[in-house]
């Protein structure tokens, strides 16, 4: 069984995927040889080597760290990371119109053909594409039409990764003839399944066509010892990432540990909350260390609780590494001070706050199970200790009114000055989860599924929902959403700017924020327990 597993465009140059290491890291255990080919990356450097200004875009990204922290300087590259973007954007077009039967536009017949040519190196039985976002698809069912209807490869196509709990496996295969299976759930158990050749019927959490119907070989498998993994592998991936130091992505458990907010797809799209022993993870980041150089770490753990960020920063602490992360969490009173310190002397100099709203009563209603007066507090603490705070905001949510938009513009106006990035997501109606469960319970109205393409007449939707509320008077999507995130663009433009960082990607963000911390609080990160 000749596999190659491919990374597909598009996101990001500057990150390093992470499920496809862990899935080259079980082929590796299992003695299996893999193709590993990073598309996306390849895409952003076909363009950067086609013109001047993204070349000199890439040079700068991973160019002399000194220069790259100077905010002028890389302010006048910022233009550039647009047209890059744009040009991306455009093939991401032609790939919806290919899709739906209406001919191959020639930028991107040129991308397929150049990435048929690196797929055909290793003349692969299987070719695997991991997609970690829904904007990945229209490049993956573009590829995998092309290598089926115009190369007639033969080669067997199957789609993974945490993409594939946002839609419909069923609806994606019966729109997409050139797809031969869809792999649920994580992928380490189904890709070695993969990997040893048995066949669709046997692989967990895999639909497969079998003759001319749809099958299910029943619900996905969840390793419930994390420890039992192989350290992700990131070898046959190589390097070439937009940053000018290596930034490398790492998790400590699966799942949310709070797993009770209301608005959360990732309630069902992933398993039980697990985690790796703390040590675990600090002596992986210290391998790392000393096998690549790295020392900024990105944790992509969607919740980073009070005890675990406890034993992980004690564990870092121990083994004197040096090292910078960054974390996602909660806005509790368990994130003390005296924590907060600890966790900044490991290294932490950012966290992301799940903070979502100023109100109360919408903080309620979303069973955040947080306040704003101890939120403002956490917050303060953290900026004390030189950690740079960016707040996750969610408008729109269902319950808002007036009231609830005043409190959230009073609370942020608040925490203004102890913040350094904030982001401003429109509520977002997602499937399976509570506020559809009992939509009418909460003022909700749903009108239907969201297409996000079209195969020669066929739909295809996400998991996200078309919702009204019950008091509006259009029949149309409720626009609450856009008018309260309009409002907040007006109301912030009294308040002084936020720094330049905290608009960065994450991987950038994080240098950033590193060198923030050591400006103004020298020595974090460098202490002893």
């Amino acid at each position: 069984m000749r596999i190659t597993l491919v990374f597909p465009p598009h996101t990001g140059p500057t990150y390093m995927p992470l499920g496809v290491a862990c899935l080259a890291a079980v082929a590796n255990r299992n003695h299996k040889a893999i193709d590993l080919f990073d598309a996306n990356l390849e895409l952003w450097n076909h363009l950067c080597d086609s013109e001047f200004r993204l070349g000199a875009l890439r040079n700068f990204a991973r160019g002399p760290l000194e220069t790259f922290l100077n905010p002028d300087i890389y302010a006048g590259h910022q233009g550039n990371m647009s047209i890059a973007k744009h040009q991306v954007g455009m093939l991401e077009q032609q790939g919806h119109v290919y899709l739906a039967g209406n001919g191959l536009g020639g930028e991107l017949k040129s991308l397929l053909e150049r990435h048929s040519a690196r797929l055909a190196r290793t003349t692969p039985d299987t070719v695997a594409f991991s997609a970690m976002y829904l904007d990945q698809l229209p490049f993956i069912l573009a590829q995998a039409k092309y290598l089926t209807e115009e190369l007639r490869s033969g080669c067997r196509i199957v789609i993974g990764g945490a993409a594939m709990s946002a839609l419909s496996p069923v609806e994606l295969l019966e729109a997409a003839p050139f797809v031969d299976s869809i792999l649920t759930g994580e992928g380490e158990i189904p890709f070695t399944a993969l990997l040893d050749g048995q066949p669709s019927a046997q692989i967990p959490g895999c639909y497969y066509r079998n003759g001319g119907g749809i099958d299910f070989a029943g619900r996905p498998a969840v390793l419930e010892d994390l420890s039992l993994l192989p350290e992700p592998d990131f070898d046959l991936l190589g390097g070439g990432y937009f940053n000018p130091v290596p930034v490398m992505p790492i998790y400590g458990c699966r799942g949310c540990k709070w797993r009770r907010c209301r608005f959360c797809s990732h309630n069902n799209s992933f398993g039980r909350h697990r985690q790796r022993p703390p040590m675990t993870v600090a002596l992986e980041m210290q391998a790392r260390r000393v096998q690549t150089g790295c020392r900024h770490f990105y944790i992509v753990d969607q919740y980073v609780d009070p005890v675990y960020l406890d034993e992980l920063s004690g564990a870092i602490l121990a083994l004197g590494l040096d090292c910078r992360f960054q974390i996602m969490a909660r806005t509790i009173g368990e994130y003390t001070p005296a924590l907060l310190n600890k966790a900044a002397r490991a290294g932490c100099c950012w966290i992301s706050w799940g903070m979502e709203s100023g109100s109360q009563k919408l903080l309620d209603l979303m069973n955040k199970g947080t306040n704003p007066e101890t939120s403002l507090e956490v917050i303060k603490n953290a900026a004390s200790e030189g950690i740079s705070n960016l707040l996750m905001m969610i408008f729109g949510a269902p319950g808002s009114d007036k009231a609830c938009q005043e409190e959230t513009f009073s609370f942020l106006g608040k925490a203004w000055d102890y913040i350094d990035g904030m982001t401003s997501s429109a509520f977002v109606l997602f499937d399976h989860t509570d506020f559809s469960r009992r939509a009418s319970r909460y003022g909700l109205e749903i009108l239907g599924g969201n297409q996000i393409l079209d195969l020669a007449g066929k739909p295809i939707h996400d998991m996200k929902l078309r919702f009204r509320r019950t008091e509006e008077s259009s029949r149309h999507e409720s626009p609450l959403a856009a008018a309260e995130i309009d409002a907040w663009e007006h109301r912030k433009v009294w308040l002084p700017p936020l720094p330049f960082h905290g608009r960065l990607c994450c991987e950038h963000y994080l240098l950033y924020a590193d060198t923030q911390q050591q400006s103004n609080h020298p020595g974090k990160g460098l202490r002893s327990a």
